[in-house]
């Protein structure tokens, strides 16, 4: 049986196929058309290596941060899955999966830039939480402090540190969005 993994945070698509040890991953780069090409990487995917729905035990999906849209056409296809499959659904972070793909032995930092500030987050070598995911203006003090990280995601390990933890309801996937949205109200 197979978890299917789904990554569309950023400009880069990425899905995967793990049994075991053995996982099947396809990436494409995708600026604003992540959902003209998701559905067909996926169909690519289950073809490339025989395996078909029913083959499907999991889905772990990256609920974010990171691009607002893409994150929504990753869950809505991932939801799709799961609720017409009857699968379990597992989410994580975009930060996590950043940071236990990576195999220092060293705290580490995962950091997401936007516009205005930065989304981050800090594990220990052992993937353990040392600073929660949050957003703020300035990383300064956390860039002289801890190692920021830059590796490809490593589906296998993202995949094995999410089956640890418990599914969630289809019903209340939604994105990871770290700060709150603001809202101005011009209105006097």
């Amino acid at each position: 049986m197979y978890t299917l993994f789904i990554d569309t945070h950023s400009e880069v698509i990425t899905i995967g196929l793990c049994d075991g040890n053995n996982v099947i991953e396809k990436t494409k780069t995708s600026v604003e058309s992540h959902s003209v090409y998701l559905v067909p990487m996926l169909k690519e995917l289950l073809e490339e290596s025989k395996v078909s729905f029913s083959d499907i035990k999991n889905i772990v999906a990256v609920n974010g941060p990171g691009s607002f849209t893409g994150i929504r056409i990753g869950l809505s296809v991932a939801k799709a899955i799961s609720y017409s499959l009857n699968k379990p659904i597992f989410l994580v972070s975009s930060l996590t999966a950043m940071l236990v793909s990576n195999t220092d032995n060293e705290d580490k930092l995962a950091v997401i830039p936007d516009n205005k500030g930065y989304y981050v987050s800090v594990f220990d070598k052992d993937n353990n939480v040392i600073i929660e995911e949050h957003y703020r203006d300035n990383i300064d003090n956390l860039m002289k402090k801890y190692k920021s990280v830059n590796t490809p995601l490593n589906i296998k390990a993202v995949i094995d540190y999410v089956l640890k933890g418990e599914s969630v309801s289809v019903f209340s996937v939604k994105a990871n969005y770290v700060k709150s949205i603001e809202v101005m109200n011009d209105r006097k």
